[in-house]
Order: C-alpha cells, then structure tokens, then sequence
C-alpha cells in the first residue's frame, strides 16, 4: 500500500465522502487488529510468569524485575501493534488505487476522474477541456455504483474481531480466577501487587526475628539464627539450607536442627557480623523469600565510674574502684554506679543474677546511674551485668559487667617481740615487748593475752587480759589506724609460782561496730623459776660465752699472728717461679684478712649476748639482791665497763686495724722489705689484740666467780628463810584455840 499523502483538493464531493467512509472503517478495523494481538501476547506473557513463579519460587526482587519487564513489553508491543498503525496515514490514491484493484469494472476511471480534477489547466498538457470533463463525469457516475469499504478484507476483520473477542474473555476469565481461585490469587499477589504470598506447597520455611524482608543485627557480634517449618507443613522432617549473599558471592550453609517443636527448628550461627548481607532459607519445597541484614551499633557502656560508699565507722566516705573487678567491698557499704553509653538508651537495667536494678536516667539519654542497696539491705556479691536498650529495641550484644565479692573487716594485724627475755623468767619479771599494730579501719584496744598452767597436765589454770593502751582518734577526728610502741607485762601482778608454764601474746582490737575483730601476735612461751634457777641459767650461758670468746677469738687471734709471721718468713724454693711463690703468699693473706673479720663477727656477737643478759637480769629483777649485798659490784659495772664497753672498742679500733694491715701486707707482696716492715707492725698490733682479750677473759672469769659466790649466798639465804618458815609454821597455835581472835594477840 502506498504511504505517499496527496491533496484532496477540487476532488468530487461524492468520492470524498465515500473516502471518509472507507478511512474510518479502515481505522476500526486497523484497531481491532492491533488490540486482539497484542491482547493474546499479554496473557501468553502472564501465562509464562505464572509458570515461571511457579516452579521456581521468585524472590522479591526477581518478581519485580519481571512485572517491569512485563510493564514495559506491553507497552512497547501496544506502540507496535496499535499506535504506529493508526498513526501511518494512507494516501488518498492509494485508497483509491485498492478500490480500483477491488473493482476491476471501474477500469481506472475513478482513479483518472480524481486525477484530473486537480489540475484545471489541461490546455497546458494538451488536453482537451470537454474531454477532461467528460472523464470526471464517467469517474463521478461509476463510483456511485461502488461501494468503498468492500476494498478491506472483511474476511480477515472478522477474525480480528473474534481474536479480540477471544482475548477479552481470556482476560475476563483471568479476573475471575484471581477473585476466585487460590491459584490465580497467590500469583497475582506475588507478581502484580509484589505481596509476600506463598504457593501452595508441602512445606512452609519461617525465617525467625525477620520483619518485612529486614533483618537488623548489631555490628561485630555473632548472631544465631533460627529458621522453622511451620505447623501447618505437611511435611516437617527435611534439611535446612541457608543461602548467603555478599559482596565476595553466595555462600550455602547446612542449619543444625536444634532438636525443639519436635525437630521444627533449625540453626545457624553468624560469627563476628560485621558487614551487610543478605540470605534466605531452603527446605522441603519452600524457598524463602531474600532477608536483607541491616547492621547498627549496639548500645554498650564506653565509661564506668564505681564509687563504694564506705560505712561509717572506717572514717572513710567513699572509696573509687577502678576497672571490672573483681573488687572487694567491705560489709556494710553501698555501692554507687555510673555509667556513659555510646548512644541514647530507653532503658538501662543492672542485673545480678535473677535480681533487676532499674537504672535512674543522669544529664541525658546517655547516662544512667544507680546507688545499691536500698535502705535496710545488705549489698550482695557476684557478678553485676548491665542489659541496654536502644530507642529502636536493641539489646546489647557484649555483656558489660563487673565483679563484686564482699569482705568481712580485716583482724588487725599485729607483729610483736619480747626484749631482753630468754626462755626462762622469773616470777617478778618485767616482759618488755614491742609492738606494731595496724588495722584497715582503726584501732580501740591493746592487750597481752595470758594464759599458764601449773604443773604437766594440759589444762589451763589461769588465763587474763591486760589492756596497756586504748587509742584515741587523731587530731582530725579519724581513728588511729597504726601503733608503734614498747609496753611491759610485770608477771608479779599475776602471781605466777615457780614451775608454771606460762604463754602470752599481744592482741589488737578494731572499731568494728559490732563484734570487734581481734588480731594476735605470735604466742610466746615462757618457764617460770626460781630466781635461783634463772642465776644458774644465766651463769651457764655466761660462762658459754667466755669459751666463746676464748675459743673463737682469742685463739683464732693468736695463730693469725703466728700465721703472719710464718708468710712472711717463707722462701722462695728452687723449682718455684716468684709469680707462683707471690701468688701462694697473697692467696695466704687474703685467708687471714678473712680470719680477721671473722674475729671481728664473734666479739660483736659475745658483745651482743652480755649486752642481752644484762636485759635479762634488769627485766627479772635479779639485780635487786646483787646490789644489796655488793653494791660496788653491781652488773652494769661488771658488764658495761669491763666486758661489753672493751670488746665493742676491741672491735672498732683495734680488729679493724689489724684487718687493714693484712689487707697492706697483701699489697706489698712483691716488696720484700716493705712486707716485712708491715709485718712487724702487725706482730705488734696483734700483740696489743691478745692482751687486750686476756683482760676481757680475766673479767669475764672475775665476773663468773663473783656471780657464784652471789648465787651461793643467796641460795643460802633462801634455804634458811625457808627453815624459819617451817619452823614458825610448826610452833603456830591451832586456828581454833582463840576462836579467830589470833590477829589480835599475834602480831603476823
């Protein structure tokens, strides 16, 4: 058909008109063309959808990407197969030329007609003007006998029209089957509206915690996920698959039944989710449809501040803990908390096992603190946990917690020594012992704990407390917390007999509000005797320590100075080279000069040990009798002047000395001459050393002698005080002989 568009100008009324006719019939018939295909091509691409849904379950993505491919090749099919056709316009003469084909008895009269109606200058072509006319006449008188629209293939427009037909009740039947059947509605919900409808199947998969394709984790954390057949599945028991999509591809994990709802539930743990991804489930015949994961920041605690109100009575207000714990908290405090979150919160809650502690909001929705206990309550110990809850429902995802153990009050802590006191004492004594106490809190009371019993059974016989200090609270109201000090328990007060066993220690009470806690020293162990017997302990121990001096020092002191003498004197021996003779010599000094200074060590232990026995003597009271009877002899004078105060002197000047030279003499050993002048002095030195120590032994044995005969005498005088006792006891009158009026002829 020819597309060329001609004028209708000057052509016959008649013909136009019946063109118009044939024209607005051609555009029907052009439409209904159109329409009836392209109707048919819809439903045959519907019919491929639903098939397509069907037997492989799209997502919502894939669905939506088919309904706009389906959108847009109707569209473009319409534009083919409607559109563009109405809007191709045909030629008046081509219209005119199928009409002459369908009526071959017009013999192209109608075509020359129209033709030479347009053109009124036939005189130009050399045609004649009454002939012209008389061909548009013969064209105008023909064409009243045909009938235009017959040149369309009425035919083919037929069958258009039962295409269409045939199309509109397809689509008819389609609507009725989505508003009635479950089949055509599951997939018009699926693919047109986009909803989340299943087909019907065997086995129906829910993706747990999932809301509207979303799935919100926190970031960094692992996240169990739980997939479940559903109850209304015909069929339960299968496996479980999980297909993941990322950024690195798609990834099919295995779920683990969890072995609830009668092996319903499946499982999968995400480690460390830190990335966005999506996944679904497959199972059975359900595949469900894509969950995205979407990430955000978990509420968590970015600053803890933990305050322990102390109690009262330690003087102390409050005391900062720093870190998780585990901390130690006195019995009796309270326990503040404070705590900065790195996002707003609706609610923040302390929990302790079963118990919940709902949290006070601080400045803003980022902080939050807490004072435990209430009043009346006692703070309890273990592990706090915080439980956060952002604005959109999130609970923290790692556990923020810290550790409480609660503590009883420390026991005062309590060190203790006896001065001048060996395992011996008199029942007189004085036990000077020094002490250091220190508590937590405070100290209250200072005591000896005593406890003896007299003879070998094991049973105590007597046993008392006596308090020697009772601290006080320092100038700043706070209770003294350590002592440092000498006290001295006086044995005389208890009344102790000679053979008891007697036991002690030094005991520290606290402030403690309630029980007072008690700290002990070490317990020291002590025998009671005679003072007579505490002598002869005393004289023995003395008399071990001038064997001592004797044996340890002076007669080390006297081969040292033979030995100096004797390297000295050495020669040098055929065979021996002078640096192998030299170095045997040095080794020799060096020996001595250690010899030397262990002389040195022993006389300050003889030193320290008369040193202790004069304690000894002073705390027992024995000096008492010495120095009625001998009071130019007293033990200060024995001890301090002629034995003590020598060896310390003994010691500093002259043992040091001597430890020099040997020190020189080894310096000088390749000098002949010098080595043996420093010889000589030391000969000389060491003369002075062994004289001196002859005085030391001659007044240790002086002292040892008149010890004896002190300790003689007063035993003699107990003995006879003893007789006289007895004696005065044996001539006494029976008690009942004047009738209890004895203290007032008698005088006792």
């Amino acid at each position: 058909m020819a597309s060329v568009t001609t004028t209708s100008k000057n052509m016959p009324k008649l013909v136009m008109e019946k063109l118009l006719r044939m024209r607005s019939k051609l555009t029907r018939w052009i439409l209904i063309h159109g329409l009836g295909r392209w109707l048919i091509a819809i439903l045959a691409v519907l019919a491929f959808d639903v098939a397509l849904d069907r037997f492989f379950k799209m997502d919502f993505a894939q669905r939506l990407v088919m309904l706009i491919a389906m959108g847009v090749a109707a569209v473009v099919y319409f534009g083919i197969r409607v559109v563009k056709p109405l809007f191709s316009r045909l030629s008046d003469d081509a219209l005119i030329y199928e009409v002459e084909n369908k009526n071959p008895e017009l013999k192209e009269s109608l075509l020359s007609s129209v033709q030479l109606s347009r053109d009124e200058d036939w005189k130009q072509w050399g045609t004649s003007a009454a002939l012209a006319a008389a061909t548009i006449e013969q064209g105008i008188e023909k064409s009243k006998l045909v009938d235009f629209s017959k040149a369309l293939d009425l035919s083919r427009h037929l069958q258009n029209w039962l295409l269409l037909m045939a199309g509109l009740a397809m689509a008819a039947g389609v609507g009725v089957g989505i508003s009635q059947t479950e089949f055509l509605k599951t997939w018009f919900n699926r693919n047109i509206l986009l909803l989340e409808d299943q087909w019907p199947q065997a086995t129906y998969l829910e993706i747990v915690g999932a809301v509207d394709g979303e799935l919100i984790l926190p970031r960094g954390g692992d996240h169990r996920q739980l997939v479940r057949v559903t109850e209304d599945s015909l069929e339960s028991d299968v496996s479980v698959s999980l297909e993941t999509s990322h950024q690195g591809g798609k990834t099919f994990h295995q779920m683990k039944p969890t072995g609830k709802l009668n092996g319903r539930e499946h499982v999968f743990v995400f480690h460390n989710v830190s990335s966005p991804f999506r996944f679904r489930a497959s199972g059975g015949d359900d595949v469900t449809s894509w969950v995205d994961v979407k990430l955000v920041e978990p509420p968590s605690v970015i600053q803890l501040d933990l305050n322990v109100l102390m109690p009262a009575y330690t003087g102390v207000t409050h005391r900062e803990l720093q870190g998780v714990g585990p901390h130690s908290v006195l019995v009796g405090s309270r326990l503040d908390v404070g705590i900065r979150t790195n996002k707003a919160l609706s609610a923040a809650n302390l929990k302790l096992d079963q118990e919940v502690y709902p949290m006070q909001l601080g400045e803003d929705d980022t902080q939050f603190n807490l004072t435990i206990p209430g009043e009346g309550q006692a703070l309890v110990g273990g592990e706090y946990e915080f439980e956060l809850v952002d604005s959109s429902g999130m609970k923290s995802s790692r556990r923020s917690k810290f550790r409480v153990t609660i503590k009883e009050d420390d026991v005062p802590k309590i060190r203790a020594s006896l001065l001048g006191i060996s395992g011996l004492v008199s029942a007189r004594a004085n036990l000077p012992a020094s002490y250091q106490a220190v508590d937590s809190y405070g100290l209250t009371q200072l005591a000896f704990d005593a406890t003896w019993k007299t003879g070998d059974n094991d049973e105590k016989t007597g046993q008392r407390e006596l308090v020697f200090a009772e601290p006080r609270p320092g100038e700043d109201g706070l209770p003294i917390r350590q002592v440092k000090d000498f006290a001295e328990l006086d044995l005389e007060l208890l009344g102790l007999s000679p053979g008891t066993s007697f036991r002690f220690s030094v005991t520290a009470k606290d402030n403690h509000p309630g029980k007072p806690n008690v700290g002990r020293s070490q317990e020291f162990l002590l025998r009671v005797v005679t003072d007579e017997e505490l002598r002869a302990d005393l004289l023995r121990r003395e008399i071990e320590q001038r064997k001592a001096f004797d044996d340890q020092a002076y007669q080390v002191q006297l081969a040292l100075m033979t030995e100096i003498q004797a390297i000295a004197a050495r020669t040098r021996q055929d065979g021996v080279s002078q640096e192998e003779f030299d170095s045997k010599r040095e080794a020799a000094l060096i020996a001595l000069v250690r010899k030397q200074k262990g002389v040195g060590t022993v006389l300050d232990r003889v030193a320290n040990r008369f040193e202790e026995f004069l304690v000894e003597v002073k705390n027992n009271r024995l000096d008492e009798a010495e120095n009625q009877l001998a009071p130019d002899q007293r033990i200060e004078t024995r001890f301090d002047e002629r034995i003590i105060g020598p060896i310390r002197q003994l010691d500093s000047e002259l043992i040091s000395l001597a430890s020099r030279q040997f020190d020189n003499a080894r310096r000088a050993i390749r000098d002949q001459s010098e080595l043996e002048e420093i010889v000589d002095q030391s000969v000389e030195l060491q003369l002075a050393i062994l004289e001196e120590m002859k005085r030391i032994l001659s007044a240790m044995a002086d002292s040892e002698s008149f010890q004896e005969i002190i300790n003689d005498f007063l035993e003699v005088k107990s003995k006879t005080t003893e007789i006289k006792g007895g004696i005065k006891d044996r001539i006494k009158p029976d008690d009942g002989i004047f009738d209890g009026d004895d203290d007032d002829i008698f005088d006792k």
